[in-house]
């Protein structure tokens, strides 16, 4: 009986690993949950941890619908509850791994970051050469540099691994932890050394990829590939048993992508989508980057009361889980949302606890940009003319040193506002050049929505 029982977990286990790769994750899930309580019922621990682990990277790694990061987390624990208690196995180490890198997906980067440690001195106790989550949990907790650099150092020895998984994870990683941390030099950098040797291994570890390619080039101005890369992203998600989406911060490209673009609409269906996609999968991750951008559409919408929903959604995600870098995206965009509704004094809180993340002992690359800018407008409405012109001109500094066109072209238009309100001799000319500067930066994004804001500004001041 028991012989027999064992026979058919067997044929359950590899049906559903067959199903999977074909795309059939509903019959995959029955099968394997099958497979788990047939083990279960045997006493067959070395098999339940394998259909343990086998449910959380269906589980983690389905397509929207079937995916659920809480779920795929709880799975790979209970196979941990049975492997921890016996040796140091490469088994259990990566088990540590799953861990930690589910922890990242539901924007939890502090308890990543615990299991991230232990997976690292497994396999360095095993003598075992293994890229970790490592690298993305330090980056995201504001220890950018050491996440970086282990990152970085984990590329050529996973590249001479010639596993087209662990190069599309390891190099997905590092673009997306440069562009998150607004260094767009160096994320196009790798992009050139990574892009090439992920392509070759096809289109489905390069689609991965291009999620997070299409924030980069956003961010960066250039708009052609950014476009080229999302239509990539489109056309894969449209084929039959195709997988779902990133599930960590570059899955809200298509949707920031959309409303820089000033196609505004199109951005909030997106968005929309997006987020009810990671709501129901259970991705924090997913959902705190739609939920910025999402708020940010609002804001620039006029939807006030809706855009803080959103945006204290955002923030209450990061703070929960010590995700200090998207904090860093978040509180500038708060404090800019305060000082339309007339509400100058929070959004200095705002800024006081953004200026606080930015300790001087650190390398933040791009992410003060935003922080200097709002400064600036908090100053302006302060009418402390000094402090705001010091905060628009860093803010412009940094942005061009980081190669961030669109947040230049926000500033400088900003600091145009700013010399109209101050009105000294000569500040309108310098809100001329300013406006002037701005505009030819929108039209080269192609930011819509913006150039039509600046070419009405310009007619109002010809008038």
């Amino acid at each position: 009986m028991e012989e027999e029982l064992a026979k058919k977990a067997e044929v359950l286990s590899k049906l559903a690993l067959t199903e999977a790769a074909s795309g059939d994750f509903s019959a995959s899930f029955k099968h394997s949950q099958e497979a788990l309580e047939l083990y279960q019922k045997l006493g067959d621990l070395a098999n339940v941890v394998m259909a343990h682990v086998n449910l959380a990277r269906l589980f983690a790694g389905g397509p929207l619908g079937c995916g659920d990061q809480v779920k795929a987390l709880k799975h790979v624990e209970a196979a941990l509850d049975i492997l921890e208690p016996g040796p140091d196995t490469a088994e259990k180490a990566f088990a540590y791994q799953f861990v930690a890198h589910q922890h990242l997906r539901t924007d939890e980067p502090g308890t990543a970051l615990v299991w991230a440690q232990k997976a690292v001195e497994l396999f360095r106790k095993l003598d075992m050469f293994m890229g970790t989550s490592l690298g993305t949990a330090q980056a995201r907790v504001g220890e950018i540099d050491t996440g970086i650099e282990y990152q970085e150092k984990n590329w050529e020895p996973t590249f001479q691994s010639g596993n087209p998984l662990a190069m599309m994870v390891c190099g997905h990683d590092i673009i997306l932890t440069h562009t998150l941390a607004r260094n767009i030099p160096r994320a196009l950098e790798w992009g050139e050394t990574i892009v090439p040797e992920v392509t070759k291994a096809g289109a489905m570890f390069l689609n991965n990829v291009n999620w997070t390619l299409v924030l980069m080039y956003t961010l960066s101005g250039e708009i052609s590939k950014a476009v080229e890369a999302c239509q990539m992203l489109e056309s894969h998600e449209s084929k039959p048993g195709a997988g779902g989406a990133c599930w960590l911060e570059g899955s809200v490209s298509p949707g920031f992508l959309h409303f820089r673009l000033g196609e505004w609409d199109k951005a909030g269906e997106v968005l929309q989508a997006a987020l009810s996609a990671h709501e129901d999968s259970h991705s924090a991750t997913g959902a705190n980057a739609c939920s910025l951008t999402l708020g940010s559409l609002n804001l620039e919408l006029g939807n006030y009361a809706k855009a803080e929903e959103l945006l204290l959604r955002s923030l209450q995600i990061c703070r929960k889980g010590g995700n200090l870098v998207f904090e860093l995206w978040v509180l500038p965009v708060l404090a800019e949302l305060c000082l339309r509704m007339g509400q100058p004094d929070k959004a200095a809180e705002y800024l006081d606890r953004g200026f606080e993340l930015l300790k001087p002992d650190r390398n933040w690359y791009g992410l003060p940009a935003p922080m200097y800018l709002a400064k600036g407008m908090l100053a302006t409405a302060r009418q402390d003319w000094e402090t705001a012109a010091d905060a628009f001109g860093k803010a412009i500094q940094v942005n061009r040193q980081y190669q961030l066109p669109w947040d230049e072209a926000k500033t400088l238009y900003e600091r145009a506002l700013m010399y109209l309100a101050r009105g000294r001799e000569g500040d309108r000319e310098k809100a001329h050049e300013d406006l002037d500067e701005a505009l030819v930066i929108f039209q080269r994004v192609e930011a819509k929505k913006d150039v039509e804001k600046v070419l009405g500004k310009k007619e109002m001041l010809s008038t």
